[in-house]
């Protein structure tokens, strides 16, 4: 792993920095319910910093700005940061929507 980190070619995705705007969102496992800060998005995935740490395998639930809940497995874990993986991945206009503000806030 050091030959690959100094190598630039470090494939790890806890061991980058977040791009991309920051989103508020909540998110909920069992009862438990939460805002968390997403960052990475994409149509299938995210990063959450959450207040808990979860474990790679779990479900959540993520609400996004002016979206319903949608179920997402945690693929990763480093502390309380987790990669999120969506079930349903999101429609392309729908990211841009939400990546650019056009949709409202979090219910």
């Amino acid at each position: 792993m050091l030959v690959k980190q100094a190598a630039g070619q470090d494939a790890n995705p806890w061991g980058q920095a977040p791009c991309g705007p920051l989103i508020p969102a909540t998110y909920r496992r069992g009862v438990l319910r939460a805002k968390v800060t997403l960052s990475d998005l994409t149509c299938r995935s995210a990063r959450i910093d959450s207040m808990e740490a979860l474990k790679p395998g779990m479900l959540v639930w993520i609400t996004l700005p002016g979206l319903e809940a949608r179920p997402a497995k945690v693929d990763w874990t480093s502390g309380f940061t987790a990669g999120l993986h969506f079930e349903a991945p999101l429609h392309p206009a729908v990211l841009d929507a939400v990546l650019e503000g056009r949709i409202g806030s979090v219910h």
